[in-house]
């Protein structure tokens, strides 16, 4: 019985901390233009909006600028967000640099309104320990996304949608080598009830099999 339940003890470990994760990456557009934020899937929290929400205490560290909308002509909001309201952009001070948003916590599905696209915007996903899972430039989003910088267009202006198999994503890197990367309405959320319901199903399944096996071995005796 002891082995078996290191044996569990393992294996959940292993799922909790895969050597490595395969994260995949989707974008909607709110298919107007000018373009709006389509918003994050109802089963996401929100964790920033760069408001109310405004990261503190070490959550953002690099050189950026929270921004007010609609921002200035290096640094525009994305198309569509709220006159007067605030956004994340980076670099601040120089034309080449990057930040990093720390999450509060560690999730499988992160996603976020990226505007003004281009080509020279680059987005890693970290784990908690900053170990990179996954990388991509603007350029690198799925079609039909343009990477062109335009403050207008739906394809240039995306809600932005990661998911990994694992919950492991805590740290947003953003980095820019020209004016400027910007997002906002960061969101987040971990596995679905459902999966977590099958990991405690299969787990009583085990603990019913050891245990019928222990009364079996004690009537053989």
């Amino acid at each position: 019985m002891r082995n078996l339940l290191l044996a569990t003890a393992a294996g959940l470990a292993a799922l909790a901390a895969p050597a490595s994760a395969a994260v995949t990456v989707a974008t909607t557009t709110s298919g107007t233009n000018p373009a709006s934020d389509p918003g994050f899937s109802p089963n996401l929290a929100l964790i920033y909006d760069f408001d109310a929400l405004s990261p503190t205490g070490g959550n953002l560290t690099g050189d950026y600028k929270i921004e007010v909308a609609p921002g200035t002509g290096i640094a525009a909001a994305p198309v569509g967000t709220t006159p007067g309201t605030h956004f994340l952009t980076v670099p601040d001070s120089t034309s080449n640099g990057s930040a990093t948003l720390k999450l509060g916590g560690s999730y499988k599905y992160v996603s976020f309104y990226w505007g003004s696209i281009d080509d020279y915007n680059t987005l890693e996903l970290l784990d908690a320990g900053g170990n990179l899972l996954y990388s991509v430039t603007g350029s690198g989003l799925p079609a039909p996304t343009a990477a062109n910088g335009n403050q207008q267009a739906p394809t240039s202006n995306r809600r932005v949608t990661f998911s990994s198999d694992a919950v492991n994503i805590a740290q947003l890197r953003l980095s820019s080598t020209n004016y400027a990367f910007e997002i906002d309405t960061v969101a987040a959320a971990v596995p679905e009830p459902a999966t977590w319901a099958l990991m405690i199903g299969g787990l009583g399944l085990v603990g019913f099999a050891a245990r019928r096996r222990s009364r079996q071995a004690v009537t053989c005796a």
